[in-house]
């Protein structure tokens, strides 16, 4: 594989595309049909789908962040992102051999160790990817948007003549197209220094845990993201309790996604708006989005919000990037998107995962109101991280006028 020195841009931009497009392609199948699949197939109930997803995530919370420090210390995120990929594979194919819930859920838990933290060292190894060499971020991230969607449209199709039980099978080969493609990935530096100047340099990452602003991004991201943990468990099989098929589903989601593809590609056009302006976007977006999935499944106005996506997921998902990019110094930023990681795809899903899932046993779509709070609780931090922010320059300005006025 060529060196850092080397690479080129199209090389490295072409190598992370590939990645995205087939690790998004297995997220799509997993996140929109899996759950699916445990319920018909694994004989689970939709609060034991809750269960066992969330294995998935709190591995995510104990572990993203101890291998994305790992990057951190070895400045290159191409290893770990291939032995993570090769080996989630095989964690995955247990699912095949699993019979009950109690072993769903340690083979769950050990496929959120090695599969989940992949997304959020691609992103911090992409976003120095870009930086590095002058492309947009948000459009290379289009390339595995635009792929879930065409893959969760094709495969609802197909679902829906051949039944949900192919999806293991499905997901089983989407697993290996992936860890093929992680090969491709070039060298991915985090930084541009030397190893050496970089040790010397690179402060202790709990120096990360005394940032109370921090706290706050972490906070707001995980609780609007959570908030989407029950539209992602459970609306498909929502909307299947109400006669909707797998898929329109599916066109439901694609919309979502489509959404997204368009928000990401024009995504520099976002740059004035302000980290915390993207965030509280998000949250309100999420708030009206829940309320109209837990009121209706007319499919009209289910189509009608799901452009929402866009602001819900989108807006939240850079306004917390931007802020770790403001905030973090360079050394520990695959260490500050694991922590955001954690927070979001770990804590945040998990509980508002769990609260939709059993909250869904007993006032089945209503469950989705739930989530509305989670959302506007995460809109309340994002606010309080503006407040902040705000009252922390106008202390720096009125220190430097009073310097200058000596």
């Amino acid at each position: 594989m060529p060196n850092a020195a080397a690479e080129t841009p199209a090389r490295c931009w072409l190598g992370f595309a590939a990645f995205y497009m087939a690790s998004f392609g297995a997220l799509g199948v997993f996140m929109q049909f899996f759950p699916g699949w445990l319920h018909e197939v694994a004989g689970l109930t939709e609060s034991e789908v809750a269960v066992v997803l969330s294995a998935q995530t709190i591995a995510r919370t104990l572990l993203g962040t101890w291998w994305a420090h790992l990057v951190d210390r070895r400045g290159d995120a191409r290893p770990i992102l291939v032995l993570l990929a090769s080996v989630s594979v095989g964690a995955f194919a247990l699912f095949g051999a699993s019979q009950n819930l109690v072993t769903l859920w340690c083979v769950a838990f050990l496929f959120g160790s090695l599969y989940s933290p992949m997304y959020p060292i691609c992103d911090a190894a992409a976003m120095a990817a870009a930086a590095r060499h002058g492309f947009s971020f948000g459009r290379l991230r289009v390339a595995g948007s635009a792929t879930y969607l065409v893959v969760i449209v094709a495969v609802g199709a197909a679902l829906d003549r051949h039944g949900i039980a192919p999806t293991y099978g499905i997901l089983l080969v989407a697993m290996v197209a992936m860890a093929v493609s992680a090969l491709l990935l070039p060298t991915a530096p985090m930084r541009n220094a030397a190893p050496a100047a970089v040790a010397a340099a690179r402060p202790p990452w709990t120096s990360l845990l005394r940032q109370k602003s921090l706290w706050l991004v972490l906070g707001a991201s995980a609780l609007i993201q959570g908030s989407h943990a029950t539209f992602y468990n459970l609306s498909t099989l929502h909307w299947g309790d109400h006669g909707i098929d797998a898929s329109t589903a599916s066109l439901v989601w694609a919309e979502g996604i489509l959404a997204e593809i368009v928000l990401f590609w024009f995504a520099r056009s976002a740059d004035k708006l302000r980290p915390t302006t993207l965030m509280l976007i998000g949250g309100a977006a999420a708030i009206a989005r829940w309320i109209v999935i837990g009121a209706t499944t007319d499919v009209g106005l289910l189509l009608a919000t799901g452009w929402l996506h866009a602001l819900s997921f989108g807006c939240t998902y850079l306004g917390a990037l931007r802020a770790l990019d403001r905030r973090v110094p360079a050394p520990l930023r695959a260490t500050a998107q694991g922590l955001l990681g954690a927070a979001t795809s770990g804590v945040g899903m998990v509980v508002c995962g769990l609260a939709g899932g059993f909250a869904y046993d007993f006032v089945a779509g209503r469950a989705f109101f739930i989530m509305a709070g989670f959302a506007a609780a995460g809109l309340m931090c994002a606010w309080k991280l503006r407040v902040d922010m705000d009252r922390a320059t106008a202390s720096a300005v009125t220190a430097s006028h009073n310097d200058a006025a000596k």
